[in-house]
């Protein structure tokens, strides 16, 4: 008996493919009912977590990394922020709405309404609201944690001793990370990009059978 198997992945996104028995699990595959309309309006920017302090609160118009919009602070700051927008409800019906992040650095945990609706790690930074979730007037808050990259850096401009390690030195391979003695540095590193830096877009989705022609 021969078997058909649809495999949904978006750019950047990678899966296990496990091969077996069906069952009688339905998939559901969804696609884009109309383009996706991006999210838009006053950001309010708050720093929850992290160091080596946390960066006044900010407000934005148009989503950008915190190293820019968060003086030298913000550019040493590694940890987590929360990023609050309140959007209305689209006026298009539709059984589910994608909300794509855009690009992330680095993981980004996703609440609406109040309700958590999961954990983004890698691309896409996209994830599914069923409609009955969504109010006429509903609130977005996302929660991004980047990498310790930059408060590394920091900590080495400033001559801390954060490499604490039993009978062992972090040997630096690439010449521009040499320090003192040859020990690994990173005091030359630039700011690396952090936050959620968008575009966010909402898109409504509709369910399809990818086995029928006509659907």
């Amino acid at each position: 008996k021969s078997m058909e198997a649809y495999v949904q992945l978006a750019p950047g996104q990678s899966c296990i493919v496990q091969c077996g028995a069906r069952g009688d699990t339905d998939w559901t595959y969804l696609r884009a009912k109309a383009p996706g309309e991006m999210l838009t309006g006053r950001w309010d920017v708050s720093f929850i977590k992290g160091g080596p302090g946390l960066p006044a609160a900010v407000q934005l118009s148009r989503l950008q990394s915190w190293t820019e919009v968060g003086g030298e602070e913000g550019k040493a700051f590694s940890g987590t922020a929360k990023y609050t927008l309140e959007f209305p409800k689209p006026q298009m019906a539709a059984e589910v709405w994608r909300l794509d992040l855009g690009r992330v650095a680095e993981s980004a945990r996703v609440v609406v309404n109040g309700k958590d609706l999961g954990t983004l790690i890698a691309a896409p930074f996209a994830i599914d609201i069923p409609a009955d979730k969504l109010r006429d007037l509903n609130t977005l808050e996302v929660f991004v944690s980047n990498l310790m990259a930059n408060r590394i850096a920091d900590m080495d401009r400033r001559d801390m001793a954060w490499k604490r390690f039993y009978n062992v030195n972090m040997a630096a391979l690439e010449p521009a990370n040499r320090g003192a003695n040859n020990i690994f540095s990173a005091a030359k590193w630039e700011p690396r990009e952090s936050g959620l830096i968008g575009p966010v877009t909402l898109t409504p989705m509709e369910k399809f059978n990818p086995a029928s022609p006509n659907s």
